[in-house]
């Protein structure tokens, strides 16, 4: 089985736009590469690590596509409540260690592979072809199942930002239609599009360097337990980590709230009540805020800091 190498959106602030270019979802999940071959599915991350016994709902996809042999591109997406996908519980899924707890989770939290490229078909490479006829492709030889669908081509990209930005969504990926697909970022064909996201966040420490303060550990709970997402100092100013060191007696905790994180002598942990609005790009593969900034302390109770996401 010959691996093939994701092709990657490059960022960029706006919407592409005119008739060569299509647009799609942006969809917040885990990127997902699908090789099926007679009869059976195997599914990878980007990073070609096997996932395939954590997603047992997906095994659908075999009786869906009516090839003998294929590799798919697409996104694993998990919705919330409120049917917008969840990167908080798709991480939840990738995360899963043990295999027996999968179908538990299957039904908890089912994940959807929202399919948007084919790159071969029966041993034919489909990666030099344009992407309107790979999508043609895809679309005639994937039909619609219960946890596995092929996304959606829009012509408007600035209408498309438009209602993400409505919905609180991501944000968009513009495609040129007659691009090839091109494993890596050495293109000029593919691009993303994200819409400024805003949660608030506990502060659950600082990290001091050379004896320094640096940035801030945040923390949510979506759930029982707090939950790291990162650190971050843009936004802040010395007088900011001055008042937080002036009242360390009031903060101050002897070990993190995060059960899995560690005590360290970088670290000054705090008790999880004091909170901030944090902007940010998006999230990390591990779960972390990507170009986070504070923007403010709140007066908010950390009851609120439930990992909900706000789109500017």
């Amino acid at each position: 089985m010959e691996w093939i190498e994701p092709m990657e959106p490059i960022l960029r602030p706006d919407a592409a736009s005119g008739h060569q270019w299509v647009h799609q979802v942006k969809w917040d999940g885990i990127r997902i590469l699908c090789r099926v071959e007679n009869g059976k599915y195997r599914i990878f991350t980007r990073n070609r690590r096997d996932r395939t016994e954590f997603y047992p709902e997906l095994e659908e996809i075999t009786g869906l596509l009516g090839v003998k042999s294929a590799w798919l591109d697409g996104e694993i997406v998990v919705f919330d409540q409120n049917q917008k996908p969840s990167f908080y519980h798709a991480l939840v899924r990738e995360r899963l260690k043990n295999p027996e707890r999968a179908c538990h989770y299957s039904r908890r939290n089912p994940a959807r592979y929202i399919v948007f490229d084919i790159m071969s078909l029966d041993g034919k490479d489909l990666r030099p072809l344009p992407l309107r006829q790979r999508k043609a492709i895809l679309e005639e030889r994937l039909a619609p199942g219960r946890n596995v669908a092929v996304t959606q081509d829009f012509s408007d990209g600035d209408a498309l930002l438009a209602i993400m930005k409505q919905k609180g969504w991501e944000g968009i990926v513009s495609k040129q239609a007659n691009s090839p697909y091109t494993g890596g970022k050495r293109h000029r064909y593919w691009y993303k599009t994200k819409l400024q996201r805003r949660i608030l966040s506990v502060v659950c420490g600082i990290f001091m360097k050379g004896g320094i303060p640096a940035s801030l550990i945040l923390g949510i709970r979506p759930k029982e337990e707090w939950v790291c997402i990162g650190r971050a100092s843009l936004g802040l100013t010395q007088d900011h980590f001055r008042l937080l060191m002036e009242n360390m007696g009031f903060l101050a905790a002897d070990s993190p709230p995060f059960p899995s994180v560690a005590a360290t002598k970088d670290i000054l942990w705090f008790r999880p009540i004091l909170t901030c609005w944090v902007s940010f790009l998006e999230w990390t593969n591990d779960g972390s805020l990507r170009h986070p900034r504070i923007l403010g302390f709140s007066t908010s109770s950390p009851d609120e800091a439930d990992g909900t996401e706000y789109v500017e």
